[in-house]
């Protein structure tokens, strides 16, 4: 197993998985070609890649479910928060292109929560205030119902492990995910 295929597994097998929208990942430039055959394994199963940031010797990747990041995106109150964060758009790649300018700006737009299917109370509490009021940190900073997202985290970790033990039994990730 290559390094990318470990960090892809570890970074977005939940989304692979279908249990989270979407994942955020960095990966040296010179391993990004190796996404190619993962991108075009995915493609067929409805989730894409999408390069955010080129950062030099990084590049920032966002992968997404597309099925799931509309219905996250065209919930009537997500779009109002995001319209208020300067989004206009009419479909999943209209906004993630919005995303993608935003991200190559100075200031990190910290509503991408959103895009990455984090509660919009824990967004809007992060934005409103990082370090106060967090009840638990996980995935992301949680700001109100802690038990909920803690089994969620669970459910999230515990996907990962199995994941990433597959892994290293020798499976490909594209062989886990058929």
């Amino acid at each position: 197993m290559s390094e990318v295929e470990y960090t892809l597994g570890a970074q977005c097998g939940v989304t692979f998985a279908g249990i989270k929208a979407a994942s955020l990942f960095s990966v040296k430039r010179c391993e990004a070609p190796k996404l190619k055959n993962y991108a075009r394994h995915f493609s067929g199963k409805g989730i894409y890649f999408e390069k955010l940031k080129d950062g030099g010797d990084r590049i920032l990747l966002y992968v997404y479910n597309k099925k799931q990041l509309e219905s996250i995106l065209f919930n009537r109150t997500n779009k109002r928060f995001l319209s208020g964060e300067g989004y206009e758009y009419s479909s999943c790649e209209e906004a993630i292109s919005q995303l993608k300018l935003k991200i190559q700006g100075e200031n990190f737009p910290h509503e991408v929560g959103v895009f990455l299917d984090y509660p919009l109370e824990d967004v809007k509490g992060f934005i409103a205030d990082p370090s106060g009021g967090v009840c638990i940190c996980g995935y992301w900073k949680v700001y109100s119902g802690a038990e909920e997202k803690a089994l969620k985290f669970r459910r999230f970790d515990c996907c990962s492990r199995c994941i990433l033990s597959k892994l290293r039994e020798g499976k490909q990730l594209c062989e886990i995910f058929k």
